[in-house]
């Protein structure tokens, strides 16, 4: 066992501007790979996806802060994910280019009772899943229907005829 070192705590080994610059990559790019992993799949959070999380940031650990231990690094690490995600979040709220390069557009799947293919397809949506989807709202046929809308959230907003 070693002799407590308060100090060590603190001393970093990377460049605090390392530290940032691999925050930054890092949550950029895990932004990336879960908006192509889709709303639809983050929308549901089980064990498998519970899982995944934890082993992602498992992974990514290490790639933000090496094999240093200290807590300046740690702590400017985590600054910089919360400033970035707090951009990101300003930048949706902002502009709606932003929230449709980030979380992605609204679709459309049905338009006055007409399924849109191309947009159940974009959101990875089965005809029998919007089906199950109008169930949980105790109707049955999609001719009950007037528009249903895949939101940013992973959500389906259903609009039913009156």
């Amino acid at each position: 066992m070693k002799d407590f070192d308060f100090g060590r705590l603190w001393t970093p080994e990377l460049h605090p501007a390392e530290v940032v610059l691999r925050a930054a990559v890092i949550y950029l790019f895990a932004q990336l790979a879960f908006r192509v992993a889709g709303r639809k799949a983050l929308q549901r959070w089980g064990m498998p996806e519970i899982a995944l999380l934890f082993l992602v940031t498992t992974a990514l650990r290490k790639s933000i802060v090496a094999e240093d231990a200290s807590l300046t690094t740690a702590m400017i690490a985590l600054a910089t994910i919360l400033a970035l995600d707090r951009l990101l979040t300003v930048v949706t709220f902002r502009w709606r280019t932003g929230a449709d390069a980030v979380e992605g557009p609204v679709l459309r799947l049905v338009r006055d009772g007409a399924l849109d293919r191309a947009a159940l397809s974009r959101a990875r949506i089965s005809e029998d899943e919007l089906l199950s989807r109008v169930r949980a709202h105790g109707r049955e046929r999609l001719d009950e229907i007037k528009d249903a809308y895949f939101e940013r959230s992973g959500e389906v907003t259903i609009v039913f005829r009156s």
